[in-house]
């Protein structure tokens, strides 16, 4: 068993469909489930991927009873394939599987390494040969990274490589004019400073100018009498006294009323003696015949 060195010879590409190549021969990678177990191991590579962790991601976390068998037969499946003189491509370690294939054989780690050169040539100024390493670089890319791969660990390995291709087509438009140095500026004779001012003249002395006349003193106020006030105002003369108001004189006592005689009451009415003036009642047919004798009472 050697170190795996006849690897060297395959080529795999992510940048796109999952493929592998020996030499200019396209290997048949089986089944889209085996192609996963693949891409695993090169997303992973150089470090070993737990089988739990291959079961898991085949699966999104609900994998059939047998799952680990399955792995395993997709894993001897990928030897038969692609190391069919057994030189230990993918070997199983206390970590789990691993791939051992160079870093130039898989098209992400060219892409990188390319991206990485850029990077460093833009920075020193190299704009020519920085352009042509990312054209290189995105020139690989063929179509979505790991298509028809599908799970939590393909979207993030997908949306990570899409943005590693975003910064490489950012870095491809920058202006070369930034990073172009500038030219040194030309040497130039210092500019002359403004000439020095005259000292100025000394001025001549001059006799002080007089100061004002002073006041004559100020004569004394005569004293003067105050002045005399308001005269006092006379004294209020006294009320006279008055007489007190006299009382009315008291009202006259009334007449007693005379005496009145009691009012006679009515004297009480007798009864009516029946009068006779109306005779007896008289029936004025009394004695005729109201109505005609029977007709056949007269036979």
């Amino acid at each position: 068993m050697n170190d795996g060195t006849s690897a060297v010879a395959l080529r795999f590409e992510m940048l796109g469909p999952i493929r592998a190549y020996r030499g200019t021969e396209q290997v048949d990678l089986g089944p889209p489930k085996q192609q996963a177990v693949l891409a695993l191991l090169l997303l992973h590579a150089p470090r070993p991927v737990p089988v739990e962790q291959i079961v898991a991601a085949l699966w999104n976390g609900d994998p059939p009873p047998n799952g680990i068998d399955v792995v395993q037969r997709f894993i001897g499946a990928l030897r038969r394939g692609l190391d069919p003189e057994r030189t230990s491509l993918i070997t199983l370690t206390d970590g789990g599987y691993v791939i051992r294939a160079g870093e130039t054989a898989v098209d992400t780690g060219v892409f990188r390494a390319a991206l990485a050169r850029a990077h460093a040539e833009h920075q020193t100024g190299a704009i020519g040969a920085a352009t042509d390493e990312i054209r290189t670089a995105l020139g690989r890319w063929q179509a979505e990274p790991l298509t028809g791969l599908s799970g939590p660990v393909f979207d993030s390995a997908r949306a990570r490589l899409n943005s590693e291709r975003a910064a490489a087509s950012a870095l491809l438009a920058e202006p070369t004019a930034l990073a172009t140095p500038a030219p040194p500026p030309a040497a130039t004779r210092p500019f002359p400073g403004p000439a020095p001012e005259p000292a100025p003249e000394p001025i001549a002395a001059t006799t002080p100018f007089p100061g004002p006349a002073p006041e004559p003193p100020h004569r004394p106020i005569a004293a003067t009498r105050p002045f005399p006030g308001p005269p006092p105002a006379p004294a209020p003369k006294p009320i006279a006294a008055t007489r007190p108001f006299p009382e009315p004189p008291p009202a006259p006592a009334r007449e007693p009323l005379p005496a009145t005689r009691p009012i006679p009451k009515p004297a009480k009415a007798e009864p009516e003696p029946e009068s006779s003036a109306y005779p007896d009642a008289v029936d004025p047919w009394e004695g005729h015949d109201l109505f005609p004798p029977d007709p056949l009472s007269m036979n």
